[in-house]
């Protein structure tokens, strides 16, 4: 047992190109792993990962384009207790595991849920918009705001519960993280969330790139309410939405605030892409 906690299997879905690699072994290389804890790459590239043998277990994950499919094959491949989810865009700190077992979880704590926060050091508009908005914020933005679901950007859960329920639903792309909490919790288990548990979030960089995972949430914001009716509807949007956000922008372009500005016309042009994406298919490639 290693200093005192359960052993935890770090389970990172990878689906980017050989350009990506480098900056995913330099964001995982300060994780802090103990004699009895693993690291999984889960690789949904095609074979991308291939270079990261050295520090990981490289698993692979081809039988469908999908994060989902890639963190069920990483899962399976696990031999920890707990099951550590996070993304291959994210940066854990060296005291991330120690952090999560800080306070002992219930008993029926199906999965604890740590901070997600926007890489500081990011300066495009997109970025710096997602840090205002806390867009994957665990506690105070798209996924803290209720307390009852998570992301997998940084999801612990116990191998148990994860067991149980069969794991991700796959064959989409959209919402698999949702529907993973709230399974647990019909199932008995319940979500703990621990902030002090945090990673840094590397967040789109190009402002069409985060309107295209506004779609991409719109998609699985339709998955979800077709399979739990009322959870998961459209963001609003109207002409007065639309004309709101406008007339925000020109007021903050005219006291000199840019940023707030920009954002502003960001946040109307995410309803758009939203509502565009809740239009679409959530199917897997």
């Amino acid at each position: 047992m290693p200093r005192g906690r359960p052993a935890v299997s770090v389970v990172v879905p990878f689906g980017g190109t050989t350009t990506e690699v480098e900056p995913l072994r330099t964001a995982l290389a300060g994780i802090g792993l103990d004699d009895a804890d693993e690291l999984i790459v889960a690789d949904n590239s095609g074979g991308a990962a291939a270079t990261l043998r050295d520090i990981a277990r490289v698993v692979p994950a081809i039988r469908e384009q999908s994060s989902y499919h890639a963190r069920n094959a990483g899962a399976a491949a696990a031999k920890g207790d707990w099951i550590l989810f996070i993304d291959a865009d994210c940066a854990p700190g060296s005291g991330l595991l120690d952090a999560y077992f800080a306070q002992p979880p219930a008993e029926r704590t199906g999965a604890m849920a740590g901070e997600i926060v926007g890489e500081p050091g990011q300066d495009a508009l997109a970025a710096r918009y997602a840090r205002d908005r806390k867009v994957l914020s665990q506690t105070d933005g798209l996924y803290g705001r209720g307390r009852t679901v998570a992301a997998t950007g940084n999801l612990m859960v116990r191998r148990r519960a994860f067991d149980e329920l069969d794991g991700f639903v796959e064959g989409i792309r959209s919402g698999g993280d949702v529907d993973l909490c709230l399974r647990l919790r019909d199932a008995g288990w319940s979500l703990e969330f621990r902030p002090g548990a945090l990673v840094r979030h590397r967040h789109r960089e190009s402002v069409s790139a985060l309107l295209g995972t506004f779609a991409r949430y719109g998609a699985g914001s339709r998955w979800l309410n077709e399979r739990y009716p009322g959870l998961s509807g459209r963001w609003p949007l109207s002409p007065r939405e639309l004309l709101r956000a406008g007339a925000d922008a020109t007021r903050h372009a005219l006291r000199g605030e840019r940023d707030q500005a920009a954002f502003r016309l960001i946040d109307g042009a995410g309803l758009v892409a939203h509502n565009v994406g809740y239009r679409s298919a959530n199917s897997a490639g």
